[in-house]
């Protein structure tokens, strides 16, 4: 059931067929409002209506023109609307309009309404049969098949009651058709300016809600703005929800900065695109075409001249549904996933007028791939089945190694983040993605990718490496694809070592497995070094020096050193220096014997202990601080506590 005020009625049907006359007999509401509406006897621009049907059940009108030139107007009145009021003069029946516009009603998705046979007064009771049979039979094979119709005469009364229960017992079953999620937007069907208050744009509420005071940005233009005030049905609002037509006093722009077509909405909440992935309905009066198409693509309040592609097959069929990519001529158009358009030739075709076809925008950011591509017919095929969490797990993995960002993702599939991460976290249970740092996620079989070839990489370093300790990080991340950023790489070490696949030290990192190995002539050095380490105690020569002595590089050397290192024989101390452990275990047996008789070591006190010169003298004190045997404390050493 819907609440009052959620839901948008508009009525659809052939010019001078009476939809204005039938408003006004419903609501008391003239809605033609413009002088030459008033001289002409037609509706020119769309008009607004309120219509009490019960104590508590209020729905608004949308009356649309009829007129063939005016079918962009219409459609820019139907976008927002949940169910329709198809309008047939009884004396006439089924007119090119009515075909045009029930076209459109399909292509919008609208699948709620009922049939207004006006004029019934002018016609006898066969001829209204026979406008029933007709309106069937051309409701017959669409969504409106089967609704109620009701005949009525808008001079007379007759009927109207009948109308206002059917439309009343309509509105309580009908669920909103317009979207009640995702980030607020009011597509500006009106743009003027009142005195005394400024701008004033109007349209229907999707979304979320609108509050009055809230910042907001006029899509796809740019200029932000605040909203001073709302009105619905013509009472002041602090707030408005979704699915209301509603009037937005707007603080900060002039009305020649905003028309029809623009968005308001949140700044940052919605994608303007020129480029755009659906899936499009080809009318079946719609002649076959091959190739690029121009169209006149409507959405919303916005109509632009584009260029419409087919994708997978190179042929549009009439009577067929298939995906197309649509490139925007001019201006971007707001637009958000879910939306449905109008793609309109500029010629006329039998029984449609110049509709073409039209249906559901997929993707407002689609990837740069070729439109053969399979693999893009193949994602596009999930997103045309609906299912929110699918989509949101798609667009994940086809960001491949560089993963998605949260405001991105929500962006691309019409939510709110609070709404999106509820929608990730499932999907993350379900083992399709992961999440990195800083809000970025990847897909799953991306992350076992990227294990993989960190994987090789270490095999193959280890391989030509034997005596290494392992690979620094930021070399290992390295050999990941440019693309992978740095949340992603560590990401995937991270996993590996969870899985004891891989062990991270400080910067390095190294396979679980791996065990370092000596050729005989390393087995030889490495003895050497054992040696002269423990000879040399604490004065050992520089690695340069050492290397000199020993006729090797000094790369080897230090390879050798960490090997050593590894095994608790040598200690590495700063400035680049290795003594024997047993060298360091005696100096911190003699400072802790300094310690049992004072509570403070002095510099100099400290280098007669250590009897070395300044040049290993420092690093030793460093390094002992290091190891928290001691701890500096202004111009003195303390013992740390054990």
């Amino acid at each position: 059931m819907a609440p009052a005020d959620a839901l948008v009625l508009g009525t659809a049907g052939h010019i001078d067929h009476g939809k204005t006359s039938l408003i006004r007999a419903l609501t008391g509401v003239d809605t033609d409002r413009l002088p030459e509406e008033k001289a002409r006897g037609i509706t020119i621009d769309l008009g607004f209506a309120a219509l009490d049907l019960e104590d508590d059940l209020r729905v608004a009108i949308v009356d649309v023109p009829g007129h063939e030139k005016l079918v962009r107007t219409m459609v820019s009145g139907a976008a927002g609307i949940d169910l329709v009021m198809l309008v047939v003069a009884a004396d006439e029946g089924v007119m090119p309009q009515t075909r045009e516009h029930v076209a459109i009603c399909e292509l919008l998705g609208i699948e709620t309404g009922l049939v207004a046979i006006t004029k019934s007064d002018l016609a006898d009771e066969e001829v209204v049969e026979l406008a029933q049979e007709e309106i069937a039979d051309l409701l017959s094979d669409t969504a409106l098949a089967d609704v109620s119709m009701v005949p009525v005469s808008s001079e007379t009364g007759e009927g109207i009651d009948r109308l206002r229960e059917e439309l009343a017992k309509l509105v309580r079953e009908t669920r909103p058709r317009t979207p009640r999620f995702g980030p607020s937007r009011l597509s500006i069907d009106r743009a003027f300016a009142m005195k005394g208050f400024g701008t004033v744009v109007t349209g229907t509420l999707l979304g979320g809600r609108l509050d009055s005071g809230a910042n907001v940005e006029v899509h796809p233009r740019g200029s932000k703005a605040r909203v001073r005030g709302l009105q619905s049905h013509g009472e002041a609002r602090d707030r408005v929800e979704p699915g209301a037509r509603c009037a937005v006093n707007l603080q900060g722009v002039e009305v020649a900065d905003v028309s029809r077509g623009d968005v308001i909405g949140r700044p940052d909440a919605i994608i303007s695109t020129q480029t755009l992935d659906v899936e499009l309905l080809w009318l079946p009066g719609a002649p076959a075409a091959e190739g690029t198409v121009s169209i006149e693509f409507l959405s919303g309040t916005a109509e632009r001249r584009a260029r419409l592609a087919p994708i997978g097959d190179d042929e549009f069929t009439p009577g067929a549904k298939s995906f197309a990519r649509i490139h925007i001529d001019g201006d971007p158009v707001p637009l958000v996933v879910g939306d449905r358009f109008i793609a309109r030739g500029f010629a006329r075709l039998e029984g449609s007028g110049a509709t073409l076809g039209g249906g559901v925008i997929l993707d407002v950011a689609p990837p740069h791939r070729r439109r053969s591509d399979p693999d893009l017919v193949r994602e596009l095929t999930v997103l045309a089945a609906g299912e929110l969490r699918s989509a949101v797990r798609e667009r994940v993995i086809r960001t491949g190694m560089s993963g998605a960002a949260e405001k991105d993702i929500a962006l691309e599939v019409g939510l709110e983040t609070h709404q999106l991460r509820g929608e990730l976290a499932a999907l993350e249970s379900e083992g399709c993605v992961v999440k990195a740092g800083s809000g970025r996620w990847l897909g799953e079989p991306v992350v076992a990718r990227m294990e993989a070839r960190l994987l090789e990489v270490l095999d193959e370093f280890h391989r030509t490496e034997p005596l290494r300790p392992g690979m620094s990080r930021s070399t290992l991340r390295g050999q990941l694809p440019d693309n992978v950023r740095a949340e992603g790489a560590e990401l995937a070490i991270k996993r590996l070592e969870d899985k004891n696949e891989v062990c991270v030290g400080g910067e390095y990192a190294w396979r679980s497995s791996f065990s370092p190995t000596l050729d005989a002539a390393s087995e030889a050095l490495v003895a050497t070094l054992r040696e002269q380490a423990s000879d040399a105690g604490l004065e050992p020569p520089s690695l340069k020096d050492w290397a000199e002595r020993l006729d090797t590089s000094v790369e080897t050397l230090r390879d050798l050193m960490a090997y050593l290192e590894r095994g608790g024989e040598i200690v590495r101390a700063p400035g680049d220096l290795f003594f024997s452990s047993a060298a360091i275990d005696a100096l911190k047996g003699r400072v802790a014997d300094h310690f049992a008789q004072t509570e403070e070591l002095d510099t100099q006190t400290y280098k007669d202990i250590i009897g070395t010169s300044r040049r290993t003298a420092m690093p030793l004190m460093e390094l002992l601080d290091d190891l928290h045997v001691t701890r500096r404390v202004g111009d003195v050493r303390v013992a740390r506590k054990a």
